[in-house]
């Protein structure tokens, strides 16, 4: 029984290859894109955390500055000075005294603010603390009894902060004020306001401290990812920049695609900082992708003002009278760089792929023209032909 012998036909092996290559590319190309979404979600998750961290340090930050302003407010020399009854000044006179104050050309009434032995317990904590701008004792007719340095008002009976402090019932609150560049300056400011009490729960007036906003940065300084990664303080309202290793952007303009990023924050839930860590309490993440931010140049033509970035923001929401906001924000080019450099591989890959299966393809179609031992057939046409001319 003569063995059977099998061939391999090129030509199906060939289209073989040619209807497999698709199916292969479509299935590896699905795979990266569903790796490249959860490395979106991962990375997305981590900037989540991260603002949450810098957010409860920003508390903490804001926190110690309120305990200072707390101890002061039990100090005795303080409680001894605001106990005294307080004066009523007419307005006209307020005014002049405001004028004067201005000009520090009155140096009687700078002498009894700055130079008296209350004035001299505010001075080191300015020392002790640089942020700290000026310090006043506020009795509870408003006025300024005794002040760290020359700035500002003497009457607050006006004010906002003043009449909410006075409305308050037996459970004071502290108040903060937004953030504000001080006129002609490129400092920024905020102040907190602390009431004082004496033993027996009675209002004897408050304390007015002026803070460097800027020292807010020392909080978000330390937060880097990567070459692109980095963190800000953003109001939750607008997106107006606080506080940004960008400086020029502070108080001028708000976050590059923050219109793309309101949607997210609207509805993200506030609460506790721990659930927002390790279990969310609301149907909203605590990340958002903005895509590229576009505008226009001198001419009219379109350019980049920001590539698409992943932000994880988390609002402030331990300090009151404030809408703060932490955001910690990285390139999107940066955060996928990994699945990137796969997706690049791969294309390299698949097009090597499909070169060589073209090669092959044209190596065997050319094969299976060329005569089979073509040497040996033109040695075999010359024997016979020699065979016929020789006579018998």
């Amino acid at each position: 029984m003569a063995k059977q012998q099998y061939t391999l036909d090129t030509r199906v092996l060939t289209a073989f290859f040619f209807a497999a290559m698709p199916f292969v590319a479509f299935g590896s190309f699905l795979v990266v894109n569903q790796a490249k979404n959860h490395l979106r979600e991962s990375v997305g998750v981590s900037l989540e955390q991260r603002a949450v961290q810098t957010k409860l340090a920003l508390e903490q930050h804001v926190g110690e500055q309120v305990a200072h302003l707390r101890v002061l407010a039990l100090d005795p020399d303080v409680q001894r000075a605001l106990a005294a009854p307080a004066r009523h000044v007419p307005e006209a006179d307020a005014r002049q005294i405001e004028q004067a104050w201005a000009s520090g050309k009155d140096a009687k009434l700078n002498a009894s603010l700055l130079e008296s032995p209350l004035a001299a317990r505010l001075k080191p904590l300015g020392l002790v603390r640089p942020s700290v701008k000026q310090i006043q004792i506020v009795d509870t007719s408003g006025r300024v009894v005794a002040a760290s340095h020359r700035r500002g008002r003497l009457f607050y009976a006006e004010s906002e902060w003043f009449k909410d402090l006075a409305a308050q019932g037996s459970e004071p609150e502290v108040r903060l004020g937004q953030i504000y560049r001080a006129p002609g300056s490129n400092v920024t400011l905020f102040e907190i306001v602390f009431p004082v009490r004496n033993p027996e729960d009675v209002r004897l007036g408050a304390i007015r401290a002026l803070f460097d906003a800027g020292e807010l940065y020392t909080v978000l300084a330390p937060v880097r990812i990567g070459r692109t990664g980095h963190a800000s303080l953003i109001r939750s309202t607008d997106g107006m920049v606080l506080a940004s290793d960008e400086s020029e952007r502070i108080l001028k303009m708000p976050l590059p695609g923050f219109d793309s990023l309101r949607n997210a924050v609207e509805g993200f839930p506030l609460g506790d900082s721990a659930q927002q860590i390790f279990g969310r309490t609301g149907p909203r993440r605590g990340y958002w992708t903005i895509p590229d931010v576009k505008g226009k140049d001198e001419g009219g033509r379109d350019v980049l003002v920001e590539p698409a970035r992943l932000v994880g923001f988390s609002p402030v929401d331990q300090v009151p009278d404030v809408n703060w906001m932490v955001t910690v924000e990285q390139d999107l080019s940066e955060a996928l760089a990994p699945i990137e450099s796969v997706t690049r591989y791969l294309w390299v890959h698949f097009i090597g792929v499909f070169a060589t299966v073209i090669l092959l393809a044209l190596y065997f179609s050319f094969k299976l023209e060329r005569p089979v031992m073509e040497e040996e057939l033109h040695l075999h046409e010359e024997h016979v032909a020699a065979a016929i001319k020789k006579p018998a």
